[in-house]
């Protein structure tokens, strides 16, 4: 059975046959901003920040809190950049495909409003991963202080 090619950019029959993309490692990926945290903490000081975030009313129940809010919105930034990534690579993919007619897909200002976006996307969340990196630095700082 063969594949119906859509001439409208982006609608192209989709098949179920792999989840992955093409062009990507078939290994699922963890987020990087708890990646981050489990990175630097451990796995053992992972789940000691998760628990110390529930001791609400403490500076390191606050701060603990503070970093997993950062790290979420890293994770979060980061979906946000490999969705658009991958509409982008899409367009691309419309526009290059030899099936598909030519007077039917516009390449005009595609890579402008792309790239320009893609930097935007990629801007904001290594403003977010530099956060991170302080909000996790004040929190090993607080606990060598108190001892915990």
């Amino acid at each position: 059975m063969t594949e119906g090619i859509s001439r409208i950019p982006g609608t192209a029959a989709r098949t179920n046959a792999s989840s992955v993309p093409p062009g990507s490692d078939s290994t699922p990926r963890r987020a990087p901003g708890h990646e981050a945290l489990r990175t630097v903490l451990g796995e053992d000081g992972y789940q000691r920040l998760v628990r110390q975030r529930h001791e609400r009313g403490t500076a390191l129940g606050e701060l603990a809190d503070l970093v997993l809010n950062t790290a979420a919105e890293a994770d979060r930034l980061y979906g946000k950049l490999r969705r658009h990534a991958a509409h982008a690579r899409d367009r691309l993919g419309d526009l290059f495909n030899p099936h598909v007619d030519a007077a039917f897909v516009s390449g005009a200002g595609l890579l402008q409003n792309t790239g320009h976006t893609t930097d935007l996307h990629a801007a904001r969340f290594a403003q977010q991963m530099n956060q991170l990196a302080l909000a996790l630095d004040s929190y090993q700082a607080a606990v060598r202080r108190t001892g915990v």
